[in-house]
């Protein structure tokens, strides 16, 4: 008899993968989402889900905010609704940190549906992404598309033209992979995170937003810090070197991982593959947020705006790079403002408004945000209502 016709014939084999089975079906009611590891990946993209979901009732916005950490930490949205409160506007955020565009697409499609009133989304981009977009899966990318909808996310990584492999199709499908870390570092030390979720539950809810930056580290902490090549050296984690006052060494991290993409980030622009398959990618972002807006009764309007980056790393600006994006822009739809602000907090004081190379701190977010939504009403051609 073939040996593995008499393994599977065997009790035994059997037992471990019913066991097994059984586990997973367990995770995939949803039983364990409470007690994810508060911070990751997956465990935010429910948290701020939820949250929009949770304050609909008293807070129902007319326009959206979307985008990656860039707009999850560098605008107030405090300030905005100050702002537009005159002219009977309401806005609401679901930009998250790490989400590809796939991921916000997802996110699009989940949570848009339920605000039948927005008529906006402001969608935050970054200039440099289209040069280092990615082909394969990553994992924070699967995390958050596996807590949203998985019967989505399956046909999406192939439609976003991912490199899918047997591993990314087994991660959204089981959630004993998906949580297979998390439940280590639960199993290792259950006390700690049974503390962080007492902690979570005590959080004060104050806001009908989900975040409001509370970050007050600088990069001009850091005064060697003058170029790519100084900041690697300065902020290199194993240097030994102790962070300064005001600054820890998550910080000092932090530095040194967006210096180490800046270093990554080609200066020379040119049409690749990689960035033909960003705006193909965006292109069915912006048709998805149109068409569930039409769904929605409502003809949305879609405004690009480009965030600031450091000066340090000024030499992402270029014409040719800006010029790549007005044109692919204008040929996803053409009606599509896309407002420039890689320059609004350049100056003397830089450094004081970012907390790494890419985001904004608190001092930043401030900045940034009164100058935005000082030009928001004119962008969104609003008539004063009170």
């Amino acid at each position: 008899m073939n040996p593995y016709i008499s393994l599977i014939r065997q009790r035994s084999f059997w037992i471990p993968i019913l066991v097994l089975a059984l586990f997973d079906l367990c995770l995939q009611t949803g039983v364990y989402r409470p007690y994810l590891k508060k911070g990751s990946f997956a465990a935010n993209v429910i948290r701020n889900t939820d949250y929009v979901l949770e304050k609909k009732a008293e807070f129902e916005p007319t326009i959206l905010l979307l985008g990656t950490s860039v707009a999850h930490q560098g605008l107030s949205l405090k300030t905005l609704n100050e702002t537009l409160e005159p002219y009977g506007e309401k806005i609401q955020s679901i930009a998250m940190e790490g989400t590809e565009l796939v991921v916000q697409d997802a996110l699009v499609r989940n949570l848009l549906p339920k605000f039948p009133k927005v008529h906006t989304v402001l969608h935050i981009l970054e200039i440099s992404t289209p040069w280092v977009d990615q082909e394969d899966l990553q994992i924070h990318t699967l995390a958050m598309l596996g807590e949203l909808d998985r019967r989505l996310a399956f046909p999406l990584i192939y439609e976003f033209n991912y490199n899918v492999r047997y591993d990314d199709l087994g991660f959204l499908a089981f959630k004993s992979i998906a949580y297979r870390r998390d439940i280590r570092d639960f199993i290792l030390d259950p006390s700690k995170r049974l503390k962080d979720i007492g902690r979570r539950k005590k959080e004060p809810k104050l806001t009908p937003w989900p975040h409001e930056n509370t970050n007050l580290p600088s990069i001009s902490m850091f005064p060697e810090v003058k170029d790519i090549k100084s900041c690697l050296k300065i902020t290199n984690p194993g240097n030994g070197t102790p962070a300064p006052a005001g600054s820890d060494q998550f910080h000092k991290k932090a530095i040194w991982d967006t210096c180490g993409l800046g270093e990554k980030t080609p200066v020379k622009v040119e049409r690749t593959k990689q960035v033909n398959n960003y705006f193909h990618r965006l292109k069915i972002l912006h048709n998805d947020i149109r068409q569930v807006g039409l769904e929605n009764g409502q003809k949305i309007k879609i405004i690009g705006v480009i965030a600031p980056y450091s000066e340090i790393i000024k030499n992402w600006r270029s014409p040719d790079r800006n010029r790549i994006w007005e044109e692919e822009i204008g040929k996803i739809d053409p009606t599509t403002p896309l407002l420039d602000y890689q320059a609004s907090l350049d100056g003397e004081n830089n450094g004081d408004y970012y907390y790494d190379l890419i985001h904004l701190n608190k001092t930043g977010m401030e900045k940034f945000s009164a100058i935005f939504s000082a030009d928001l009403p004119s962008i969104l051609g609003l008539v004063r209502k009170k």
